[in-house]
């Protein structure tokens, strides 16, 4: 059961989609910082020594100017993929949740459908098999409760008839 509809909130999941996107910066500083530091080292150990430092660097700096500013352009790019990438599995654990708690709370049994593009479609149904069954089993309970109500009303009037007599 796939929805054709389009997710128009990215950040399904705050906590979880928070934390990746923490992570990737993190990740991205330092493979900057880590970068940066590898080039400056190696700049400053191959080149003439009598050059000041501070001449090197700076010429390092101007040289590699646009790669360092594609770099920075980079991570804006990287945190929105990030997020549809991970909606695409916040989404339907957040269904899911929702599904389990409207079947706890309210008896809710829709049927569970995930958006195309979306991780997990056979939990979803999984999860539409194991309602079903409880359906089933439900009927089935209030079947075998009508019965018994009978069987005890046909009890109480045969125990009512034999003590008036009859």
């Amino acid at each position: 059961m796939q929805n054709k509809c389009q997710r128009r909130l990215r950040l399904v999941e705050v906590k979880i989609q928070g934390q990746l996107l923490r992570r990737i910066c993190l990740h991205w500083t330092l493979f900057l910082l880590l970068s940066v530091g590898l080039t400056v080292g190696l700049h400053v150990l191959t080149n003439d020594p009598s050059v000041p430092m501070a001449n090197q660097i700076m010429r390092m700096a101007a040289n590699n100017f646009w790669p360092f500013l594609v770099l920075v352009a980079l991570l804006p790019c990287f945190l929105v993929d990030t997020v549809r990438l991970s909606s695409n599995f916040s989404g339907p654990i957040v269904r899911l949740r929702r599904s389990m708690e409207g079947l706890a709370q309210r008896n809710d049994t829709q049927p569970l459908a995930f958006r195309d593009g979306d991780f997990w479609q056979s939990t979803a149904d999984a999860y539409n098999a194991v309602v079903d069954r409880q359906m089933q089993m439900q009927e089935r309970i209030n079947e075998l409760e009508a019965e018994l109500k009978e069987l005890k009303g046909e009890d109480a009037t045969a125990t009512a008839a034999t003590k008036c007599g009859g």
